[in-house]
């Protein structure tokens, strides 16, 4: 494969391929919400799949015991993409805000470039960053930046729910 074959084209397919799983895993992850900074099962079930992809993890990272760090590292030199990834819930609400999907297809995008990046060089990175509504210790991100994690990051990535209203013709 060259990097001209490298197209929205040749990524779709393996996007199709699991995206199934991955809907069964941010579906998993709403039925069981947690608070910020409370999130274990969630982060642990994101590891999980992430592991499963061949990243490496690193746990209870910037002060946050249900943050983490996964890496996937071609050999070769070229850029570091950061994808951030959320999963916690509102109190007394769950996931209306959809973290559960933001952190499950945050993961599914950087898992869809994995398979590229050997041949294209550089880095691909997950940042598990809880705690993104409040609440005990604060949002990740800040931590994040304060620890360094985005010193040598080329580009940070993320993507968010919202809901889009149908548009009228007139």
């Amino acid at each position: 494969m060259t990097t001209a074959t490298i197209t929205k084209a040749t990524i779709k397919p393996f996007i199709q391929e699991r995206l199934a799983a991955y809907q069964a895993l941010a579906l998993d992850i709403h039925n069981h919400p947690e608070v910020s900074n409370y999130e274990f099962y969630s982060a642990d079930a994101l590891i999980a799949q992430l592991e499963k992809e061949g990243f490496a993890v690193k746990k209870d990272v910037a002060g946050h015991r249900t943050g983490f760090d996964a890496r996937y590292v071609s050999g070769k030199p070229g850029p570091t993409i950061a994808f951030l990834a959320e999963y916690d819930a509102l109190p007394g609400i769950g996931h209306a805000c959809g973290h559960n999907l933001f952190g499950t297809y945050s993961v599914l995008a950087a898992s869809a470039l994995q398979p590229f990046i050997d041949e294209l060089g550089g880095e691909i990175r997950v940042y598990g960053t809880p705690g993104e509504e409040g609440g005990e210790n604060g949002s990740a991100k800040g931590s994040f930046v304060r620890e360094g994690f985005f010193n040598d990051v080329d580009a940070a990535l993320c993507v968010h729910p919202i809901a889009m209203a149908k548009r009228q013709r007139h």
